[in-house]
């Protein structure tokens, strides 16, 4: 695997990107609180990582396929636990 910098920006960028998830995934777990989170917004970064994963593919770049799976897993996460906490149906 040849990797030049152009990829490896994009790669740590994708990766801290993606690492802020886990933040908001912990905090959301931890307070039950999911009042100032949009479900669209979530929506959105679920799908749209989810199709990075499957561009990458074709591009065979398996380090941010790897990175855009992991970030589809944490949008999911994130939206189970807004359906879940959310106290009046929107």
């Amino acid at each position: 695997m040849n990797i030049d910098a152009w990829q490896m920006m994009g790669s740590i960028a994708a990766l801290a990107f993606t690492l802020g998830f886990l933040d908001q995934l912990r905090i959301t777990w931890k307070t039950r609180d999911v009042e100032g989170l949009s479900r669209l917004q979530w929506m959105v970064f679920a799908a749209a990582s989810a199709m990075f994963a499957a561009y990458y593919s074709h591009l065979d770049q398996w380090l941010m396929v790897a990175v855009s799976v992991f970030g589809t897993l944490c949008c999911l996460a994130i939206l189970a636990m807004i359906f879940k906490f959310r106290r009046e149906p929107v």
